[in-house]
């Protein structure tokens, strides 16, 4: 009877835990609001990858609704608005505000009220006190600057600290920005001897700062920390600690040329955490991938997906290499306009029957400019070959890009995309950062969409080229 009774027991328990429904897991995050005066048709929401978009409407309210199984600082864009919210997954929140002067006039009701318009205040701060304008901060001598930077970081905590008074936060949100005022500190002190020596024209071993101490500070840093890799300060400062040992690595290995292999070497010394490990060369890849395309990053391609443990991140990859699809080495390019120095319209297919090699740049683009000379150089050199050189200035308006190429003489193909960033131009090739490098054959169809730049080994590539059209 005994073993009858604990049988029947034992069922009646399989029958209770089959008949229990498996936990639903509400990963949906919505975005819904009304931006007043936005110029811009669409707002998107992303981190690491587009998440999801929605045309603003006549009356300026959006809806936004994706899924996203972890806490994040999830990035939105209408136009030239930019800004971020914190949310976890199953998290609805509703936002206002008026897109000329959105950091004054944002309002947020539902989840995470209180952390978004903190976060809006926390931004204000950061611009109105001055703790971004580094190169002023940084011009002072050693006590004044220890001086300026403490005081600034606490104007922008008086906001945290009346945030935590009493009020229920979250509380990873709450390490983040407790964390984002302890490593700004340390970030500013990284910076300063560079800063420092830059701005008033000394050498920088000659800057009175306790270099050695900063140093210490940094070789403390606590490498396992997942959840501080979206605090900017904490992240740079990671990033840095990578870079040294990454640099340590290229002088005592001579033959190692490629700077994302040896990063990826340093971050396997450094870091124990595989889901940290996996973030950190992620981004590595990410970043490249997105300026070059897939064909320049191939062997690190394979090698991530051999050792990466993290499947989001494969699949993220996955879906951006998909992107470069419509712009990979064979496809044909639309037949682009555009306006000349002139005024007068001007196309790419004017330019058949030569490889046309296009730098895409802006007036305000320092690395642009710092390749113009070796753009000439290259230039001059294959002035008797079938070889086009194309500039197109993404400038915001013709001003500035005219009185530049006037004043400083800029001969051969000058032209100007309309709509800048949003140009068919830079939109049908994914431009997100210039300068931008393009080579194109003879009858205008791809064969690098992220060319090499001037100052590279561009030469190689032409000369291959035009081997091959003879």
């Amino acid at each position: 009877m005994k073993n009858l009774c604990l049988s029947v027991l034992a069922g009646s328990m399989l029958l209770i835990s089959c008949s229990q429904k498996p936990e639903i897991v509400d990963n949906s995050i919505t975005i819904q609001g009304k931006l007043e005066n936005s110029e811009f048709p669409l707002i998107m929401a992303s981190l690491d990858e587009d998440l999801a978009s929605d045309s603003v409407q006549s009356d300026g309210t959006f809806r936004l609704k994706f899924d996203y199984p972890e806490s994040g600082m999830f990035l939105l864009t209408n136009g030239d608005l930019r800004f971020s919210l914190y949310l976890n997954p199953g998290d609805s929140i509703f936002i206002t505000g008026d897109a000329k002067e959105f950091g004054q006039t944002f309002m947020a009701s539902g989840d995470k009220a209180k952390e978004n318009a903190y976060l809006r205040k926390k931004f204000r701060a950061i611009n109105e006190s001055g703790l971004d304008n580094f190169m002023e901060t940084m011009a002072l001598k050693k006590e004044a600057y220890f001086s300026r930077k403490d005081s600034l970081i606490s104007i922008v905590k008086q906001n945290y600290d009346s945030l935590i008074v009493g009020k229920d936060i979250d509380p990873v949100f709450s390490k983040m920005e407790e964390s984002y005022f302890t490593y700004q500190s340390l970030f500013m002190d990284q910076m300063y001897p560079l800063y420092h020596s830059y701005i008033n024209k000394i050498p920088q071993d000659s800057v009175d700062f306790p270099v050695e101490d900063t140093k210490s500070k940094l070789n403390e840093l606590p490498l396992d920390q997942k959840e501080l890799l979206g605090v900017a300060p904490y992240k740079n400062l990671l990033d840095q600690r990578i870079n040294n040992l990454a640099g340590e690595m290229m002088k005592a290995d001579t033959t190692i040329k490629e700077y994302e292999k040896v990063s990826w070497m340093a971050i396997d010394s450094l870091i124990k955490n595989p889901e940290i490990k996996d973030q950190l060369k992620f981004e590595t890849l990410k970043s490249t991938l997105e300026y070059r395309g897939p064909v320049h990053v191939e062997d690190m391609y394979s090698k991530f997906l051999a050792e990466n443990t993290t499947p989001k991140f494969a699949e993220k990859l996955e879906k951006l290499k998909a992107k470069w699809d419509p712009i990979s080495p064979g496809k044909t390019v639309p037949d682009f306009t555009f306006t000349d120095i002139k005024g007068d319209s001007v196309k790419l297919s004017d330019l058949k029957g030569n490889l046309v090699y296009i730098d895409i740049w802006a007036t305000w683009c320092g690395p642009c400019i710092a390749e113009h000379p070796n753009w000439d150089k290259v230039k001059e050199e294959y002035k008797d070959k079938p070889v086009a050189f194309l500039t197109v200035s993404i400038d915001d308006t013709r001003e500035p890009w005219e009185k530049m190429v006037k004043n400083k003489k800029m001969d051969g193909l000058q032209w100007f995309a309309s709509n800048a960033w949003q140009s068919e131009l830079a939109q049908f090739f994914m431009v997100n950062a210039i300068p931008r490098f393009l080579l194109l054959d003879q009858e205008g169809k791809i064969i690098d969409p992220s060319a090499e730049r001037p100052s590279g080994n561009i030469r190689e590539v032409l000369d291959k080229h035009l081997e091959k059209a003879v």
